[in-house]
């Protein structure tokens, strides 16, 4: 099985890389490192177009975040947890991954790369719009790992929005994406759990993180066997969520929810959450 990953370069979500690897070793993996910006605006256009639509407390918040993981790389090296922040490069390097860098994923190069590996199937966690002949490609599909909960949280940053608007469960959606239209496409599977009380929206992501990654593996492995049927989405289910904005800032903190918690994030770091399974686990026409 050839397995092609579009992903941008986070170190929350790094490891779902090399533990799909370890879960699948037969596969043969690429990469292509797509940037944290909108497609075309590099980094200066996409804070031009985003920062003026979100919540000025939010963006300080990310800020610190930033700051904290960056701050924090070298860490995991002096723990020997190497692979909860290893960049991504860094991290096909080690698994002697090809890996291929762009500001757009529809460019000629990214298509021309895509094409000559010839995927099974693409998974995809990144910020850009997938478009034909990249849709098209892979025999299997495209598989989108979505951090939320579809229907009912599609759209940008659903794992703010699970905590600021109350919702008792968070969790990761793996669908496959079919035409230009964002996460609407037919659900695979599904992975979560309670939402914990205080937990930060970063502390939300990671855990999510970890639910997608123990699913995806039998996702991919349902969709080769042909057992995997998705589930369809009605266009009336759910909601489409944008940029935070200081009313939603505010239902996050009322809700005793933080951006990020610098204890949560230590205890990412220091393995406290390494044992942490979702509780509910369901792949299309499957439950466990």
């Amino acid at each position: 099985m050839k397995v092609l990953f579009l992903l941008s370069d986070y170190p929350l979500h790094n490891s779902l890389l090399s533990e799909y690897a370890a879960a699948r070793p037969e596969d043969e993996l690429a990469v292509i490192k797509i940037p944290l910006v909108i497609k075309g605006k590099g980094r200066r256009g996409s804070a031009q177009r985003i920062l003026p639509q979100l919540s000025r407390r939010f963006v300080a918040a990310k800020l610190l975040e930033y700051v904290a993981l960056m701050g924090i790389t070298a860490i995991p090296k002096i723990l020997g947890r190497g692979a909860i922040f290893r960049r991504l490069r860094r991290s096909c390097r080690q698994l002697k991954i090809p890996f291929h860098r762009t500001s757009n994923v529809m460019d000629p190069g990214s298509l021309t790369y895509a094409q000559e590996f010839n995927p099974d199937v693409v998974i995809s966690l990144c910020h850009q719009i997938l478009k034909e002949p990249l849709i098209s490609l892979p025999r299997l599909g495209v598989v989108n790992l979505h951090p939320g909960l579809l229907p009912d949280f599609r759209g940008i940053q659903p794992y703010f929005w699970e905590l600021s608007e109350g919702s008792d469960r968070c969790g990761a959606t793996l669908h496959l994406i079919e035409n230009e239209e964002i996460d609407t496409g037919g659900i695979l599977g599904t992975a979560s759990f309670q939402v914990i009380p205080a937990m930060s929206v970063q502390l939300n992501y990671f855990l999510t993180i970890r639910c997608a990654s123990g699913l995806l593996p039998d996702c991919i492995a349902g969709l080769e066997s042909g057992k995997l049927r998705p589930r369809g989405q009605a266009d009336q289910e759910g909601c489409y969520y944008r940029w935070p904005d200081s009313e939603a800032f505010d239902r996050l903190v009322l809700r005793g929810h933080s951006v990020i918690s610098l204890r949560q994030l230590l205890s990412i770091l220091t393995g406290s959450y390494d044992s942490f399974l979702p509780d509910h686990h369901e792949l299309s026409g499957q439950t466990e």
